[in-house]
């Protein structure tokens, strides 16, 4: 909700008119983002699953798909593995989940409360769709609580507590995010307090990991994949 604000507020802030002043305008003194002035970690920063193999692919598959192009390749199409893409090479979605999140997003007359929602949709996707809008206030479009809706941690809580055997779980210690690459952020924000600190990870691992690292001016270096006593991180600035 914050981030959601503060984007609100830059976009205010850069569409607000400019008002005529009396002052002479200041000398023009060049750009003030340039490669040289913004932040070297970040323009240091790799992103494997978006880098250089990637964008050889996309130039390929422009070839392939351009009809003008000059550029001829032994093969008709790319099929793209950089990510966990199952949809992307094909796999049919999932039927329920989209029954349950177009119920949600319908209105009511239209959806859950429709005179034939129930030959139209499973029954336990109509359930579950009432509980969903019923935990949001009936709409998807608003805002939420910043750890998400409490119904969906309480939901989360009971599946651990499931899970370990009985061992509590507090809704109000789960943190419910968009997807795994911002939790990881968000973990590394707060375990990273300078560049003295080191973080061990697995190989193969996740490549937001290093990415991330390398923004939070760290640097990891990998003699072995394991065990861990095979593996040295040092900071970037040691």
């Amino acid at each position: 909700m914050i981030f959601r604000r503060a984007s609100f507020l830059l976009c205010v802030l850069a569409a607000a008119p400019c008002h005529a002043s009396t002052s002479p305008a200041p000398p023009s003194v060049g750009k003030r983002l340039t490669e040289e002035t913004m932040s070297q970690n970040l323009r240091g920063m790799e992103y494997a699953v978006r880098g250089s193999v990637v964008i050889a692919a996309d130039r390929i598959n422009h070839d392939l798909t351009d009809p003008d192009s000059e550029t001829k390749h032994p093969y008709d199409h790319i099929i793209y593995t950089n990510i966990g893409n199952p949809q992307g090479v094909g796999q049919n979605p999932l039927t329920w989940p989209r029954q349950v999140l177009s119920l949600c997003d319908l209105p009511d007359e239209c959806g859950v409360d429709h005179p034939k929602a129930s030959e139209m949709f499973p029954a336990d996707a109509v359930e579950r769709a009432r509980e969903i809008k019923k935990a949001l206030g009936g709409s998807t479009g608003a805002y939420t609580h910043s750890q998400g809706p409490l119904a969906f941690r309480k939901d989360i809580t009971a599946f651990i507590e499931k899970r370990d055997g009985g061992v509590k779980a507090d809704p109000q210690n789960i943190f419910m995010t968009n997807g795994a690459s911002s939790a990881i952020g968000m973990v590394l924000t707060a375990l990273i307090a300078d560049s003295s600190c080191g973080v061990m990870i697995p190989v193969p691992q996740v490549c937001r990991l290093h990415s991330d690292l390398i923004n939070f001016s760290m640097l990891t270096l990998i003699k072995r994949a394991a065990p861990w006593t095979d593996t040295l991180i040092i900071p970037l600035h040691s």
